[in-house]
């Protein structure tokens, strides 16, 4: 019997044959026979975890395990913080050569530029192709609020996790040797610091300590973010002050301001802070306390101040010394009390218009959706099974027994990209932020210290991000920065003329233009 079967038909039942192999394998993680099995080329831009640390080996096993499991060539460039990393990007949008996909700039105001320009690519077509990620991380309404403009979203925005970390610390040993108890107003908070500084609190004889100090700067207007705690103590304690419904204004305006500067003035004139307190170094300001024990009052990243590698200098030097988080001071009855403002704004990341016109959306999406769990989140957060890192009775991960503990200085550099993968889930946090002993048998938890913080009166300002900087910030933050320290340290006599005359100047800097653009900026984005 002859069976005869036509060229069509035949090419119609090949094709179908092919479709049918093509998605058993997809479905096994294979290549379909019709697929091209070139790697997809990708250009990752991130701020490194630790960038003191430097960078990864050429032989990086991450990117190799990238090219193994997702059939990606990535090439990883970090980028340096600040100015520099800003001149960077910017060079490359100047150029049309942006990266495939990369995390933003702090300075919000380039990246609306460039979303403007047509250089960033909406990414909602992206959320279904990574489903899990886009439920764990982008599902949160307020920030996809944050990720909207005109309607589309042109961010992959997640909610902070660990936002409340910077508080107020101070040596509990040193109260306790002079009978003292934590103050809970600025008058208190005066008395104990003038008695840390001339009641030999560290009892060596020597009139070496100080009762507070803080570094200034971070780019905020103002002192910056070390001095929130105080500012704080009259409801004040960001750029923003946001304590008039419907409306924000600077917080440099309020009268209460006046009375803040005042009581630094106050602390500054009795020589109760460090003199180089305006110039000091954030490596000067750590040596300071942590091996030369000058500070009694401090403000502190939990982790810069209670994390193990960071606190062991403290500890080989003062082992009997204790530092607490401290509560911020009442300014006066019936003012707010805030230890700081914080943003739910978390890792944000974006992508070039140029790269979605290349297809690679797919590519970028499996990326991010593999590191959002399983081996490529251990891989990136982590490290290597066995050798950075291994998995306890519990599941859980830990260092202890490994080669190169993942937590170690000498691990740091495999591990710089970890930040756009933690999820700061429970068991995370304590891999991160381990419990350990000190040299005399005390047990310190930075998680419990950073839950504590948390516990105390913050302001959110979340909404604050969304206001963009005024066209000559830089003159503004100069006047207003200079001023406060002339003020405080006596170089600019301090009372309601020189005060008045100080505000006033604002109004040659347009700073009323600032304030009615912020207002504008926070009711385009439905924040007030």
């Amino acid at each position: 019997m002859n069976i005869r079967i036509s060229t069509t038909k035949f090419a119609l039942w090949s094709s179908l044959l092919v479709f049918i192999i093509s998605q058993f394998l997809a479905a096994c993680g294979g290549s379909s026979p019709t697929s091209s099995n070139k790697p997809v080329d990708l250009t990752l831009w991130t701020y490194p975890s630790a960038q003191e640390v430097g960078n990864p080996p050429p032989d990086w096993f991450f990117t190799k395990e990238v090219r193994e499991k997702l059939n990606i060539n990535l090439k990883v460039t970090f980028v340096p913080y600040g100015d520099d990393g800003d001149t960077k990007f910017n060079a490359a949008a100047s150029a049309n050569d942006m990266p495939d996909f990369f995390q933003i700039p702090q300075n919000n105001n380039i990246f609306l530029q460039w979303v403007k320009l047509g250089l960033i690519a909406p990414v909602d077509s992206l959320l279904p192709m990574m489903p899990q990620r886009t439920k764990d991380r982008y599902s949160d309404p307020q920030m996809r609020k944050v990720a909207t403009i005109n309607g589309k979203m042109y961010v992959l925005q997640e909610k902070a996790g660990l936002n409340k970390r910077l508080g107020l610390f101070i040596r509990k040993d040193w109260l306790d040797k002079l009978h003292l108890q934590p103050p809970k107003t600025l008058d208190d908070f005066y008395n104990v610091a003038k008695a840390f500084t001339f009641n030999d609190p560290d009892g060596n004889g020597k009139n070496d300590t100080y009762g507070f100090t803080a570094t200034t700067g971070s780019g905020a207007t103002g002192l910056g973010t070390n001095f929130q705690g105080i500012f704080g103590a009259y409801g004040l304690p960001g750029v923003w002050n946001y304590n008039t419904p419907g409306k924000v204004s600077l917080t440099l305006r309020d009268p209460n301001y006046l009375k803040v500067v005042e009581f630094l003035k106050k602390m500054s004139d009795a020589h109760l802070m460090d003199p180089d307190w305006t110039t000091l170094s954030g490596p000067d300001f750590r040596a300071r306390w942590s091996q030369q024990g000058k500070y009694g009052i401090m403000p502190g990243d939990f982790c810069a101040t209670i994390c193990q590698g960071n606190y062991q200098p403290f500890d080989v030097n003062y082992p009997n010394g204790v530092w607490i988080p401290l509560a911020p001071p009442q300014g006066a009855p019936g003012t707010p009390v805030y230890l700081g403002s914080y943003s739910n704004v978390g890792t944000r990341i974006a992508v070039s218009q140029k790269a979605l016109d290349a297809g690679k959306g797919p590519a970028i999406a499996k990326f991010l959706e593999w590191t959002n769990s399983g081996d490529g989140y251990y891989l990136a957060a982590f490290g290597q099974k066995g050798v950075h890192y291994k998995l306890d009775a519990q599941g859980n991960v830990t260092g202890e027994g490994v080669p190169v503990p993942f937590y170690g200085h000498e691990a740091a550099p495999i591990n710089q990209i970890r930040s756009l993968v933690y999820n700061n889930s429970e068991a995370e946090l304590k891999a991160r932020y381990n419990s350990f002993k000190t040299k005399n048998g005390r047990t310190i938890d930075p998680i419990q210290i950073y839950q504590t913080i948390g516990t105390m009166p913050w302001q959110d300002q979340t909404s604050a991000f969304v206001i963009q900087p005024a066209a000559n910030q830089g003159d503004i933050n100069r006047y207003v920065d200079e001023a406060l320290v002339q003020f405080i340290t006596g170089q600019k006599p301090l009372n309601d003329g020189t005060w008045n005359a100080f505000i006033k100047g604002l109004d040659n800097l347009n700073v009323s233009d600032w304030e009615a653009q912020a207002n504008q900026n926070l009711k385009d984005g439905g924040w007030l």
